[in-house]
């Protein structure tokens, strides 16, 4: 030790300030990847939970709506059930002749000469071909 000089001195400590700086710098930024990566992580964990929270509330629905429908099916048959029943009952000789949700028919009537005048013409006028 006796044989380094002073210069040798200086330049030992100016190395272990630069490789203590260097190592601050090196530190402080995979710090803040290692801080962001958690809080990434910490986010897609919530995310992920908060997707599989909706995914059972919507299986719940369908699984509801499933059996409101099923329900709705079975009363519907039920309904018509106890109305041809009754139909059969309370009318018997009329019972062939009246049909559920019959729809009534549609007349053709043919054109009279006295309906009044339309405000177009039937075919086209050729005002607009060039």
């Amino acid at each position: 030790m006796e044989q380094w000089s002073g210069n040798v001195w200086t330049a030992i400590i100016a190395a272990f300030i630069i490789g203590c700086i260097i190592s601050y710098v090196v530190v402080r930024a995979t710090n803040s990847n290692v801080k962001k990566q958690l809080q990434l992580e910490a986010d897609l964990k919530d995310t992920a939970k908060k997707m599989d929270e909706q995914k059972q509330q919507l299986e719940q629905h369908f699984e509801q709506s499933a059996a409101l429908l099923a329900t709705l099916a079975e009363d519907y048959k039920k309904l018509y059930t106890h109305l041809a029943q009754g139909s059969e009952k309370l009318l018997p000789a009329e019972s062939a002749k009246i049909e559920f949700f019959q729809q009534p028919k549609i007349e053709n009537k043919p054109k009279s000469e006295d309906d009044q005048p339309k405000d177009y013409s039937e075919g086209s006028s050729g005002l607009l071909k060039s």
